[in-house]
Formats: structure tokens, sequence, C-alpha cells
């Protein structure tokens, strides 16, 4: 019996690593001046001389969920295991830009059919870890006037340097990159319908 008792040690050994549970998650919100800001989902009133906008459902890619993406260039994706958004990127997205539309001179949103339409996709919301580590929001947007067509297609792309590999960190610099691309938008936006002012509906 001597001879098994070396055994012991290894049995308790290999059952506290297949009894040890993996560490909860940890969960984390964007550090977004816009979002702290987010305004109501609804409808604006009608305002003489401001371009209704439609802004239809922000989708994003299968990937852009919960848990957190990190890329390293452009060529290697993956998920952190404990790292989880609150919400979705494409939430967020849709909440910041819903904002930023509001504060910008000249436009209104509107849920009339009629009315210029505004579609966005979610391209990226990574941590990016190499070359450089920083925070990558990148927006596809399309501008559709029902009467003269498409009036912008374009990806638009804010990209904010994460100082250290703290997801904190991290969080924080994705909130100043999604601030940036929805202001990129909004301004792109702004140019876009102002020769078409008189289409759409009021």
């Amino acid at each position: 019996m001597r001879r098994h008792v070396w055994l012991l040690p290894v049995v308790v050994m290999v059952g506290g690593c297949l009894l040890r549970t993996a560490d909860p998650p940890r969960f984390f919100r964007p550090g977004s001046a816009t979002l702290e800001a987010a305004a109501g989902d609804g409808a604006d009133p009608p305002a003489p001389g401001r371009v209704p906008i439609r802004l239809r459902g922000v989708r994003s890619e299968p990937f852009l969920r919960e848990r957190i993406v990190w890329r390293v260039s452009d060529v290697e994706y993956g998920l952190y295991e404990q790292r989880r958004w609150i919400d979705l990127p494409a939430h967020y997205v849709d909440h910041a830009l819903r904002t930023r539309l509001r504060s910008t001179a000249g436009l209104r949103l509107t849920d009339d059919p009629r009315a210029i339409a505004l579609h966005v996709d979610v391209l990226a919301f990574d941590d990016v870890l190499a070359p450089a580590h920083m925070a990558d929001v990148a927006l596809a947007v399309a501008l559709e006037d029902p009467a003269r067509g498409r009036l912008l297609d374009r990806t638009f792309d804010a990209r904010v340097a994460i100082g250290d590999g703290e997801p904190a960190s991290m969080a924080k610099a994705m909130g100043e990159a999604l601030d940036d691309a929805v202001g990129q938008v909004a301004d792109a936006v702004r140019v876009s319908v102002r020769p078409h002012g008189a289409s759409g509906a009021r």
C-alpha cells in the first residue's frame, strides 16, 4: 500500500485544478461623453430649416457582441473570455449617434419613411494590440434620399491610443473613439444633405 502513497498529492492537485472555477467576467462601458449625454430615442418635433433624418437600426459584424474583441493588425482577431461590454457595440453606436445628430445644426431625427435614411454598420469596436495599442471604432455609413438617391457612402474610422494594459483604460479610449466616430458621421451627414434640404419629409 505504501507504494501508492505518492499518488495522493497528485490526485489532490489534479482534483483542485479540475474543480477550480474560472474567473468571473468583468463588465465595461465605453467612457463616452456622448453616451453620458444620451437623449431619448423618439423623433424630434418639426422645425423650420432642419432636414429630417431617419436613422435605421444600426447593425454590426456578427462577432461584435458582448465579449470584447481584441485584434492584432488587420489579420488576427480574438475574444476576451472575461472582458465583456454591458451592452452591444451596435447599441452604443446607435445611442451615441442619435445624441450627436440631435445636437447637429440643421438636422432633426424623425421616424417618417419619406425622410432621408441613414444606414450604419459597425465594422470595428476593437481593442487593437499591435502594431500600436489603441481603441478602434469604424462605421460604414450610407445616406439615401428617396428622391435623389445615395448622398453619402463612406467608412469613418476613429482610433485613440490606450496608455496601458488595464481594461478600464481600454474602455475609456473606446468611448473617446466612439465620440470621434459619431462626430465625423454627423458632420458628414450635415454637409451631404445641405443641398437637399427641400427633399424628404417635414
